[in-house]
């Protein structure tokens, strides 16, 4: 069985890596991806200018949020690969879709922020979108409270 872990850094991915990681005696290779987000601009007719430095900034961020991962992983002793991937103004979830079938993954974990009203209209829902259009099963994992 091959895993794709959805992994942002948060408590909830965090969690989501330790549950998958709870099935490793079923798992082949773990695939653990970290999608840098699209900087939205101040306004959709507004084309905003964007310095390097700031998309330098988000590589280096996902570089850390992968390297704790790695710290996870190589714990464990299990067969890993860690994916950076741009989200090029895609939505998140897309792409963990897409990367999951491009890999030949039989779950995709993920986990969850427990956002509620407001602030998940605002920020959207990364596991939702995946649940709701994933052909993959899919395990959401809360964080601990």
């Amino acid at each position: 069985m091959k895993i794709l872990v959805s992994y942002d850094g948060s408590e909830g991915a965090k969690e989501a890596l330790k549950y998958a990681l709870d099935l490793k005696c079923t798992c082949d290779e773990y695939y653990v991806l970290y999608v840098i987000p699209t900087i939205v601009g101040i306004s959709a007719s507004f084309d905003s200018y964007i310095p390097q430095s700031v998309y330098e900034g988000q590589d280096k961020t996902a570089t850390e949020i992968l390297e704790k991962a790695k710290k996870i992983l190589e714990k464990e002793a299990v067969k890993y690969e860690l994916i950076k991937a741009n989200s090029n103004g895609e939505e998140i979830a897309k792409i963990v879709l897409e990367t999951a079938k491009d890999k030949g993954v039989d779950l995709i974990v993920t986990g969850t922020r427990k956002l509620h009203g407001f602030s998940k209209l605002i920020l959207g829902s990364v596991s939702s979108g995946i649940i709701a259009h994933s052909d993959i099963p899919v395990t959401v994992v809360p964080p601990k409270e």
